[in-house]
């Protein structure tokens, strides 16, 4: 009882944030805070009792205020359809923007373009948008992030005016984002923005990855490092680290130099952004420096405490946010196994019960040695021990090159950071500003090339989830009447689309979903149709792209690990002005099924097929404006009707795929 209520004084905030915490989530979790609360009753500590009573009636009490507010805002939007608001822009997107209505209000994300910056009053009018969940677990879920970020609604904007722009904390945070533009343009001068360092440079020094290519993010995504692209406690403490080694180069006294760095830091923070991690990291060293300056004991676990109530008492929707968990987790996660493993004697080197005063010159540098690298290997590990759960829950994936990945770049973070910063201070300078950029320039390259031989490494970046069946079925709507089918896994992949959806929609969909394309078959002779091609060879090196207008004229047949296929180009007296009528028919036979996909094929393409390829388990059919096959005329158990599908009448049981769902046959 002694050793519990002494851990409890030493950290008196920890119980008011398992209360908070509690109040937020709900559930079971009001339960453990009863049981906090009954604890520290039980420990006769009346005053943290009160305190955690007080933060757990706030942080409740706010939560369903919000979640009322919520609740009546998008029922009166849906009634209406289309709503006026008045309010200050919070946050710009790529395309769109976040309004705040005020304290007693909601938060509100507008879709469309507008010329609006953070900070500004704008009086808006928009359209309800039904809010759309991610088709397969793992894609991009907008009302998950929606949630996170304590948004009520997504709405479609109509029309836009600016009404004022007062001094507030979002135009201060705005003159941030210009100053970081400012610097982003030093480290990435016009006419390199395709340069794969430069953008690791800006994303790694600055958090800005608005210019980063798809294929840089991959490469850190596939290696486990994509947190050195967003500002976390990581860069935090590397610039910690940075202004104080250069403090005490210019001979400045400690006491001196907690307050400038205080300062420092808490520009740069506000200059990348102010993302949650970096606030977390910030709140933590300004209480440590305080405690140095005021000289006081500091404790991390009260100061961890302190920092999350600091971000959960006005902002509760970020208890549910990927970027808090992970920070908070993480670091929690690396001071618990650094408390616990530094205690034990050292791996190699002399014994830690030899005092250093009697310890020889050799002996002391293998002391560093042996404490440098036992650090980097708990904190890695912890720290991929810590971000696995969060990942598979929030991410549906998995990284088994991230522990390695991490301890192969300790060194060279640093390096990259402290060259990129030189760069941002000399850059203007002649020679000098040459050489730190060549500097910068070389370490980000050599950081990126030890990040993307890790990320291809066999197995480096996983689902969560079992690799599909080779007979499994998978046909995927991707909006507008379009859609994408794969015949079996390491089978045929039918249609892509675009870029833009073949990266959004059909990558990350094929990736959650388990499957590997053999083969792609692109059936419409339209450039968009395939453009998305290039994006899954990115993923899948050396697929084969089969064109459908290419087809030789008595079709294609072969054979992959999930069965036989055999593709029907559309008859040779077709009329050519239709060429919606000139999709290829794909006859599919596996082990257990035989599936034919039809299509936006024509009646005459279908009447052309021989009679044994008509009798199959599941016909799979899409839209002809012109010659539709009927699903009456179809010899198959099973139809499935792909997005934009006519309806006809039949006897043959018919299943529909929404425009944004799927149909998934894995058994």
């Amino acid at each position: 009882m002694k050793a519990i209520r002494l851990q409890i004084q030493k950290a008196p905030l920890f119980l008011p944030l398992c209360g908070v915490v509690g109040a937020i989530a709900g559930s079971w979790w009001l339960l453990v805070s009863v049981m906090v609360l009954a604890a520290a009753c039980f420990c006769r500590l009346w005053r943290i009792s009160l305190c955690t009573l007080l933060c757990a009636l706030i942080a409740g009490l706010h939560t369903m205020q919000v979640a009322e507010r919520e609740r009546e805002f998008c029922e009166q939007a849906a009634w209406q359809e289309v709503v006026e608001l008045t309010g200050s822009v919070e946050q710009t997107l790529h395309r769109g923007f976040v309004i705040s209505t005020g304290w007693t209000g909601v938060r509100v994300l507008l879709r469309g373009e507008s010329p609006v910056t953070p900070g500004d009053v704008v009086w808006v009018r928009a359209a309800w948008r039904e809010p759309v969940s991610a088709p397969v677990r793992g894609v991009f879920d907008s009302a998950a992030w929606m949630q996170g970020q304590g948004i009520a609604a997504s709405l479609d904007l109509v029309e836009c005016r600016k009404t004022g722009k007062p001094l507030s904390l979002r135009t201060v945070q705005h003159w941030g984002e210009e100053m970081r533009e400012s610097f982003s343009r030093r480290l990435m001068p016009r006419g390199t923005e395709h340069d794969p360092a430069r953008q690791v440079l800006c994303a790694l020094v600055l958090g800005d990855k608005s210019g980063a290519d798809t294929e840089t993010l991959d490469g850190f995504r596939k290696g486990g490092c994509l947190h050195a692209f967003a500002v976390s406690g990581l860069h935090v403490g590397l610039v910690s680290g940075i202004l104080w080694g250069l403090f005490r180069l210019l001979r400045l006294r400690p006491v001196v130099i907690r307050p400038l760095l205080l300062l420092t830091v808490g520009v740069y923070v506000l200059t990348t952004g102010c993302a949650v991690p970096a606030i977390r990291a910030y709140v933590m060293l300004a209480v440590v420096l305080l405690g140095y300056i005021l000289q006081r004991r500091v404790s991390l676990l009260n100061t961890w405490s302190f920092a999350a109530l600091i971000i959960l008492l006005p902002y509760p929707h970020q208890l549910f946010n990927a970027g808090f968990i992970l920070s908070f987790s993480i670091y929690a996660t690396i001071c618990l196994a650094l408390r616990v493993c530094m205690q034990e004697n050292p791996w190699f080197g002399p014994d830690s019960y030899i005092p250093a005063s009697l310890r020889t010159r050799w002996e002391m540098r293998c002391w560093q040695a042996e404490f440098a690298v036992r650090g980097t290997i708990i904190v890695s590990l912890s720290a991929w021990l810590a971000s696995v759960p969060v990942t598979l829950y929030f991410f549906h994936t998995a990284n088994s090159s991230s522990f390695l990945t991490n301890i192969a770049i300790t060194p060279l973070l640093p390096l990259a950071m402290l060259c990129g910063l030189l760069h941002l201070v000399a850059g203007g300078i002649p020679w000098l500003g040459a050489a730190s950029g060549w500097a910068a320039h070389k370490s980000a390259t050599l950081l990126l090339g030890v990040v993307s031989w890790f990320g291809d490494l066999p197995h480096a970046w996983l689902p969560a989830q079992e690799p599909a069946a080779p007979h499994a079925l998978l046909v995927q709507g991707t909006g507008f009447g379009n859609s994408f089918t794969m015949l079996g896994n390491h089978g045929l992949l039918i249609d892509c689309g675009n870029e833009v959806t073949a990266e959004l929609n059909t990558l990350p969909v094929l990736f959650h979903c388990g499957f590997t394309p053999g083969a792609l078959l692109v059936t419409t002779p339209a450039r968009s149709a395939g453009g998305g091609a290039v994006v899954l060879q990115r993923m899948w090196p050396g697929l084969p792209v089969l064109q459908g207008s290419k087809l030789p004229p008595e079709g294609l047949a072969f054979e992959t690990q999930s069965g036989r296929y055999t593709i029907y180009p559309p008859p040779a007296a077709l009329p050519r002005r239709r060429n919606s009528s000139h999709s290829p028919i794909v006859l599919w036979e596996s082990g257990r099924q035989r599936v034919l996909y039809i299509g936006a094929a024509s009646f005459a393409s279908y009447s052309a097929l021989p009679s044994g390829a008509r009798k199959v388990d599941i016909a799979i059919l899409g839209r002809n404006p012109h010659a539709p096959v009927p699903i009456g005329l179809l010899e198959a158990e099973r139809v499935i009707l792909l997005p934009g599908a006519s309806e006809t009448e039949g006897d043959v049981p018919a299943v529909r795929v929404p425009q944004q769902g799927y149909f998934l046959q894995n058994r």
